[in-house]
């Protein structure tokens, strides 16, 4: 569920004229700023590895676990003997990766080798041979197969929905550390653009009182994922208007333990900050994180998207939010919904003192159940 796009979030008008909708770019021009491809490196290392197969397998089969089905990349390769030019190999693309997310100063590395599911484990330990895979780029609606190397490099095309029986390895990025660095990385961004940072939640300094919501329980129908991308990775994007300006509030939460449909979670995660929200309302937009985000671009993209609608509106008013509800995805370039960050669900005029039980989402796929709280000062 990797694939969860911030995209969406950051619309805070909607009733604006389309001309004040509508940005210098068009759609293609954006997407190829916000989204990067990361396929063909990714192809380039599943070959690699895939001609070395003799020589890794069995170093590989012992590190994995049902626990842990995944290694790191780098790491992995420095404790085999793997020849100079395949560690070469998967350290270029490894940084280039990394350049291309704009994350390249967070973290030193990102590149793993993930078997695609636990009921695999057992035949790849037996001595099956394993097939080499990546995600293609692009909307998984349109994929048409995945393509996968075995140990002589012949291509092997997979189907997009039904897991295979042979073991697949596949060469991806740690979504999970990838989207705690993203979400660093937009925090620091949108301050820069003016916004105030997020509360510290254990600061001697707070307030007397700071109200909140408490999302006490989330469950998700369906998070959208091919077999090949793993676990999902979700975030939430709280959006509204800035209380003391006539600016867009925009506030990313990351909810790291929300990996898997079909499960109800029960996180006692603070969703909302309402001090820095006007009308004492908000919106919340749930994103499933996929790889080919530059988080840089797209929240600078979207926050000057939102000042704009908001400027074009004038003075806003509280029906601007409401109208969100209605018209937030629907006005969404349809380029936008790939396989770059996919939208999930929506919560749209959310208010300060409701509870909110078993609530759906907009579109059906997400409920939650929210309550206020106020969180003390020390």
């Amino acid at each position: 569920m990797k694939r969860i796009g911030m995209v969406i979030a950051l619309f805070i008008c909607v009733n604006a004229a389309p001309q004040a909708r509508a940005t210098a770019m068009k759609p293609a021009a954006l997407r190829e700023r916000i989204s990067v491809s990361l396929a063909a490196d990714k192809r380039e290392v599943a070959l690699t590895l895939a001609k070395q197969d003799p020589v890794l397998r069995k170093a590989l089969a012992s590190r994995l676990s049902s626990e842990h089905l995944a290694v790191d990349l780098k790491q992995w390769l420095s404790t085999v003997s793997a020849p100079s030019s395949v560690t070469g190999v998967a350290e270029r693309a490894d940084l280039n990766i990394r350049r291309l997310k704009g994350i390249d100063r967070e973290l030193d590395s990102l590149l793993q080798l993930r078997l695609a599911s636990a009921s695999m484990l057992a035949a790849l330990q037996q001595g099956v041979d394993p097939l080499y895979a990546y995600e293609p780029d692009g909307d998984d609606s349109q994929w048409r197969f995945i393509e996968a190397f075995d140990g002589l490099g012949r291509v092997h095309r997979l189907d997009v929905h039904r897991l295979p029986e042979q073991p697949v390895l596949v060469v991806d990025i740690d979504a999970r550390r990838d989207l705690a660095a993203g979400i660093k990385l937009m925090r620091e961004h949108l301050v820069a653009l003016g916004q105030r940072p997020l509360p510290v939640l254990d600061t001697s300094a707070a307030a007397a009182s700071t109200p909140v919501t408490i999302l006490d329980r989330i469950y998700l129908n369906d998070d959208e994922e091919p077999w090949i991308s793993g676990n999902a990775e979700v975030y939430a994007i709280v959006n509204g208007v800035d209380p003391s300006r006539d600016a867009p509030q925009l506030d990313i939460v990351d909810m790291p333990y929300l990996d898997t449909d079909g499960r109800t979670y029960s996180p006692n995660q603070v969703l909302i900050f309402w001090e820095r929200y006007r009308w004492a309302a908000a919106n919340v937009i749930l994103m499933e994180h996929d790889d080919n985000t530059s988080y840089q671009e797209l929240v600078s993209y979207l926050f000057n998207v939102a000042s704009q609608i908001l400027t074009a509106v004038g003075q806003p008013e509280i029906g601007a939010l409401v109208s969100l509800g209605s018209g937030l995805v629907d006005r969404m370039p349809g380029e936008w919904f790939t396989n770059d960050d996919d939208y999930v669900d929506s919560f749209y005029t959310l208010e300060k003192n409701h509870t909110y039980t078993n609530y759906s989402g907009a579109r059906g796929n997400a409920v939650v159940t929210l309550r206020p709280y106020e969180l003390l000062g020390q």
